[in-house]
């Protein structure tokens, strides 16, 4: 039925914003009343049959006609142009024509009465509140059933007053019912428009989102791979699917992860299948920098792997790896060790010879003037730190740089140390303390590790500041051997700490200084730590100063 402020079925006239709406709001308007019209047809009809006397009688069949002419006016008025409020007089009119019918009928047609429940239906699925609903109801309905009781000439009797109560009561229940149940069948499908609304946004906001996600991972020079807890790909970029394909086998378009050509860091090695980054990332693990080696041996690029796992609720829901191309920077640091190898490899000949013939020249010191003498243990001192210079470059470089941890007096080392480091200091104008026990027996190469405290007592001295001081110290418990060098020098900036063990690096504001360096004393100190098993660590404060703390491990007993 139809709605005051809106048509039957519930869409305004003011949502009626295209033709097709119009259409429907008008074809309900005219379907509501002409179920009204057949039925009130049907039973005029009846009446007719029953009592033939009504044919004749004006106001039955004025009713039955002006239900008709309702219908025709529904077929013809431009209902789009009509305010939706002005719907409502329909099915008033149709109480009326009800009304008319009924009064003419008399008891005799009491079903003429039920054509009441049309309007009365028409009303309560209308915008109007239940209440109004209600009072329309009982007063249309008390009118059509009781005015024609209290107009006729015979007095009223109890009996009579009380038979025709029920229809009014009926109607009155079925206009609450109604309007509830449209009440709530509104605010339903006004929810559902609202869902349905979201949903489109939601919908369109994930489709902009996918296709920036798309463009943002199709651009990125990085190749992405996701996969789900099972392993199978639910995104690969572009990137990705291009450096895939080239490391599959000749012929093979699509191969799976097994098939593909990967190789080791020696570029020769292939990886077991079960060992591949990818597969090790599925079941969990989390990469960090694996380096492998993809293609066929005359087309391969390098790749650092990394991988980190998603977690649905605590639990594995797949992982995220990224492939990123590092070919270029390997075979630079490959061709840069290369070239210190061969330098390396060139200087020891000369420097060989040089020192030969300083020796040998030095052999002659009693027939050489003593300022000749001493200039010669220059120029041989500075030749012999440079060929152990060149020595520990080959032997970083080619990855020997090898260590004979002996039972040793690590005490002795480091006031050796110390007493060789003093005389730098005090003509620095700097104060070298030495804590450590005169006597600490430990296991290590004492020759290298004599070379590791003494670049770090070096560097202490070279990043420190006049009246500064430097303290060396050291101890032995169950955790290991700890030799620690203090100073109170320039320090390093946080975002350079953890580059200080880097080859050839140096601070950007040493290298404006005039303090000398080729920044490899501490690669050779981290080496040689490293060679015996320990750690190296630094902490640092610009303007207050540096400590570097060795710790190396004591076999047990």
């Amino acid at each position: 039925m139809g709605e005051s402020g809106s048509a039957p079925g519930g869409e305004t006239s003011a949502d009626s914003g295209g033709s097709g709406r119009r259409a429907r709001h008008r074809r309900r308007i005219i379907l509501s009343e002409l179920a009204l019209t057949i039925t009130f047809t049907l039973a005029m009809a009846l009446g007719v049959a029953e009592r033939e006397d009504l044919a004749s009688t004006p106001v039955f069949l004025s009713g039955w006609l002006l239900n008709v002419l309702v219908l025709a006016l529904c077929c013809v008025l431009p209902w789009s142009r009509i305010p939706s409020r002005w719907v409502i007089l329909v099915p008033l009119v149709d109480f009326v024509a009800v009304g008319l019918s009924r009064a003419a009928a008399g008891d005799s047609l009491g079903g003429v009465g039920l054509l009441a429940a049309f309007p009365v239906v028409w009303i309560a699925a209308s915008r109007v509140r239940t209440g109004t609903a209600v009072a329309i109801t009982i007063a249309a309905s008390l009118a059509i059933i009781w005015l024609p009781l209290v107009l006729r000439p015979e007095p009223l009797t109890a009996d009579a007053l009380m038979d025709p109560i029920l229809l009014p009561i009926m109607l009155t229940g079925m206009a609450w019912f109604v309007s509830a149940l449209s009440k709530d069948n509104r605010r339903r499908q006004e929810a559902l428009r609202v869902s349905q609304a979201a949903l489109r946004e939601s919908v369109e906001a994930g489709r902009i989102r996918e296709r920036l996600l798309n463009t943002v991972l199709d651009t990125v020079s990085v190749g992405l791979l996701a996969v789900d807890a099972d392993g199978n790909d639910i995104l690969m970029n572009a990137r990705q699917r291009k450096d895939h394909l080239a490391a599959a086998p000749v012929g093979n378009d699509d191969p799976n992860e097994s098939e593909l050509l990967i190789f080791g860091p020696d570029r020769v090695t292939p990886i077991p299948p079960e060992e591949r980054p990818v597969l090790r990332a599925i079941r969990g693990e989390d990469l960090e920098g694996v380096q492998i080696w993809l293609g066929p041996p005359r087309s391969q690029r390098a790749f650092s792997i990394s991988s980190r796992s998603m977690h649905d609720d605590g639990a594995y829901a797949g992982t995220v790896v990224s492939f990123n191309d590092v070919t270029e920077l390997v075979l630079a640091l490959q061709a840069k060790d290369d070239f210190l190898s061969n330098v390396s490899h060139e200087f020891r000949t000369p420097l060989t010879s040089i020192l030969g013939y300083l020796e040998l020249t030095l052999e002659l010191r009693d027939s050489l003037p003593e300022d000749v003498v001493h200039h010669l243990e220059v120029a041989r001192r500075n030749a012999e730190r440079l060929e152990q210079l060149v020595e520990d470059l080959l032997a970083i470089n080619a990855g020997t740089f090898e260590v004979n941890p002996v039972s040793t007096d690590v005490g002795r080392i480091l006031a050796e140390a110390a007493s060789s480091a003093s005389v730098r200091a005090t003509r620095s104008g700097l104060r070298l303390v030495n804590r450590a026990p005169s006597s600490l027996p430990a296991v290590a190469d004492p020759v290298r590790l004599a070379q590791a405290v003494d670049n770090l007592l070096t560097n202490a001295v070279k990043y420190n500041r006049r009246g500064g001081s430097i303290t060396l110290d050291a101890s032995l418990d169950r955790d290991g051997l700890t030799v620690a060098v203090e100073d109170t020098g320039i320090g390093i900036e946080a975002e350079e700490l953890h580059h200080v063990f880097d080859r050839f690096f140096r601070s950007p504001s040493v290298r404006t200084t005039a303090v000398p360096g080729v920044g490899l004393g501490l690669l050779i100190t981290k080496s040689i730590v490293g060679e015996h098993g320990g750690s190296i660590t630094v902490r640092s404060e610009p303007g207050q100063g540096t400590c570097f703390t060795i710790l190396i491990p004591q076999p047990p007993g």
